[in-house]
């Protein structure tokens, strides 16, 4: 069952020590008045992405869709979580599991939880929210990654790129209060140790929203530290880790009306779990990096990452609903102390070389990624709230039997090559090719039966890259992917049981410019095609068919003018069921993908005031089908945020005062449709924050 959170005294004491440290070390230096500079031309832009078998690569010089979202534009946006960070890229959708974990779509398709969210390019462990403190930044990587980074789903992959040691001293403090009785407190120290050839950064956080009688109410503490060491000139050793606490107030999904029609809307905030029920996790993380430069032109590199979550896994249900909010039917699905466990790494040479005119950037490596999970085992309690507008809740069932536990083994060592071919001065070609060494060995607690499945397969990509100018660049290219199949969901006919692995194919047609080094822009049309995985009307979990997704996407960020800056982007998705054998799901749309899809973040620096900047977000998801069978559409919603910063400064000193509002209209709306249920959005929130660096 549920653990108790321990208290976040000790951890604010935490940060408050360390931010004193850092306040002394700083009082030694006179202040004097700080000057606010006129021009950020590096605001909400990033240099350069990680690309997985490709290395490090600056946009434009790679031919795939990637979207990234640096340090600022998360504080700027008082974002927290993976979902406040992606309602920037249309191309992302919300796909929400109830009162769980953040969860999404990308380019229509459902992310594949154990091997989509990756860290620094290893893998995480699955069904958790990402702490964001110890983030410079997020990058989104579309369409289907076999050959980055090998099983993965087709939509694409989010990769959270850590914060590392700086060279000089600094500190950074933060509180933030918000409404519901929401605190939150952070620290962010770094600098060097000694001599310099040594490097730290500390991050601490807590945060806590209202007493878990309500939607949305949780607690979390987090810590995580990192350590660079350059051991000599030419190689560099990486340590960093981190653990998170979370316990978050269990929220269902909302299932349909007898007739099939949309729930009727409650309050956001209202509780339709229990108030002891809590999704809870203990998530560890270990990395470690080492780069060595051979000579000139060649570099050695090696990582090693390990992650841990263990999870008290708490979903309610409400499967069906009455006009009047009474609850039909529904269940509780308990199991606690699950866990999942993920070891991954890399070795690779990267270099330059010349075979006659052309010149050639190759990396060549092998990678592994063993995964052990021990979940299932749940108790099903015939337990509800009786009505969703008037709530009943029950006290906690004791003595609770809950069955062993499934076991899953996964491995995928892997080869890799990648070439980018330089083939005159504006042509680029892109060469890559993994093979993996699929198996999964599933254990079926309750027969002791192990399914076994293993595959080897070679996924292929291939790009072709031309620049007009140095600033310019478009591109073709073709990429496959490989994925674990689904397992099917509560409530299915055949639940829990795992599907085989699914190829996956993409054509993307696109360009990219940097135009005055101030605004990046970028278009992309794509078509992914992959076999389709649905819930039948027998209420079976099933493969059948294909799923088709024809889209274009359109993105810009950086400077409009001197005092203007943008996040803005725009996608049309057409997805499709194809050869279903089923007029039912036939030619029909895949479930919770809007045909069109936009937002607008703008931030404007008033002149007339130093250090005031106002800022303000549209964001618009279209209509979406609940299921495959397309028997009731998600209405359209428009959705806005505001928000405003002002930063003053003494000497070294700088405070950022925040203000920002979410859902300013406290629009009511379904933010997702999961297996054949609605999640509903959060309803207007407000937060205020004082953030001090030195």
């Amino acid at each position: 069952m549920s653990r108790a959170l321990p208290p976040l005294r000790p951890l604010a004491l935490l940060i408050a020590t360390a931010l004193a440290t850092q306040f002394a070390h700083a009082a030694d230096t006179e202040l004097e008045t700080v000057t606010i500079q006129t021009s950020r031309p590096t605001l909400y832009k990033v240099p350069d992405v990680n690309v997985g078998a490709l290395g490090a690569k600056d946009p434009l010089d790679v031919p795939l869709s990637i979207q990234s979202y640096p340090a600022e534009l998360i504080a700027n946006q008082a974002a927290h979580t993976l979902t406040d960070v992606t309602k920037n890229d249309a191309s992302v959708q919300n796909a929400s599991v109830g009162g769980a974990f953040d969860n999404v779509n990308i380019r229509g398709f459902g992310v594949d939880w154990a091997n989509t969210l990756r860290r620094d390019g290893l893998s995480l462990s699955p069904y958790m929210d990402v702490p964001l403190e110890n983030i410079e930044r997020i990058d989104v990587l579309k369409g289907p990654s076999g050959f980055l980074y090998g099983v993965n789903a087709p939509g694409g992959t989010i990769n959270y790129i850590l914060k590392r040691p700086t060279a000089e001293r600094f500190a950074s403090g933060k509180i933030e209060l918000s409404d519901h009785d929401g605190y939150y407190a952070s620290a962010d120290l770094g600098g060097p140790i000694g001599d310099g050839r040594v490097g730290y950064r500390l991050n601490v956080a807590g945060q806590k929203l209202g007493d878990f009688n309500n939607n949305g109410d949780f607690t979390r503490k987090f810590v995580s530290g990192a350590i660079d060491w350059q051991l000599t000139e030419d190689a560099l050793l990486r340590f960093d880790a981190d653990y998170q606490h979370k316990n978050l107030a269990a929220q269902p999904l909302l299932g349909t009306q007898s007739d099939g029609s949309l729930p009727p809307v409650v309050d956001p905030r209202t509780l339709l779990g229990q108030p002891w029920l809590r999704y809870e996790t203990d998530t560890y993380n270990i990395g470690s990096r080492f780069e060595y430069r051979i000579n000139p032109n060649w570099r050695f590199t090696a990582q090693l990452g390990y992650s841990s979550n263990t999870r008290t896994a708490a979903f309610p249900d409400i499967y069906t609903v009455t006009a009047n909010g009474n609850i039909t039917s529904g269940d509780i699905y308990l199991s606690p102390d699950q866990t999942f466990k993920t070891l991954s790494g890399n070795a690779f040479v990267s270099g330059d070389f010349t075979t006659g005119a052309l010149k050639h950037q190759l990396v060549t490596g092998v990678s592994m990624r063993n995964y052990e999970a021990h979940d299932g085992g749940f108790a099903v309690l015939p337990i509800t709230v009786g009505n969703i507008f008037n709530p009943v809740y029950t006290a906690q069932p004791a003595n609770i039997a809950y069955p062993a536990k499934n076991t899953t083994e996964n491995r995928q060592p892997s080869v890799f090559v990648s070439d980018m071919v330089q083939l005159s001065a504006n042509w680029e070609a892109m060469l890559g090719l993994r093979h993996i060494r699929y198996r999964n060995d599933f254990t079926r607690a309750s027969t002791g039966v192990t399914q076994t499945y293993e595959q080897n397969v070679t996924v292929p990509s291939a790009g072709l890259i031309y620049k007009p100018t140095q600033n310019i660049s478009t591109y073709v290219s073709y990429s496959e992917g490989f994925e674990q199949g689904g397992v099917a969901p509560f409530g299915t006919t055949n639940e829990g049981e795992w599907q085989k692995p699914i190829k996956s194919q993409q054509w993307e047609l696109g360009a990219k410019a940097e135009l005055d080094q101030r605004l990046s822009v970028s278009a992309a049309l794509f078509q992914i095609q992959k076999s389709l995985e649905y819930v039948n009307s027998a209420k079976r979990y099933v493969q059948d068919g294909e799923q088709r997704h024809r889209g274009l996407e359109l993105n810009a960020r950086g400077q409009l003018s001197d005092n203007l800056y943008a996040v803005s982007s725009v996608a049309f998705i057409d997805a499709k069921q194809l050869d279903t054998g089923n007029a039912a799901t036939t030619g029909k749309r895949a479930a919770n993908v809007p045909r069109f899809q936009a937002n607008t973040f703008l931030d404007y620096r008033i002149p007339a005031v130093r250090g005031l900047s106002v800022n303000g977000g549209v964001y618009y998801v279209g209509e979406r089908e609940l299921d495959a069978q397309n028997t009731v559409s998600l209405p359209a919603y428009t959705r806005f945020d505001v928000g405003a910063r002002y930063v003053t400064g003494i000497g070294k000193t700088v405070t950022t005062w925040r203000f920002n509002i979410e859902n300013l209209t406290d629009k009511r709306y379904w933010a997702a449709a999961s297996y054949n249920s609605v999640w509903i959005g959060k309803s207007r929130t407000y937060t205020v924050s004082a953030q001090v660096d030195l």
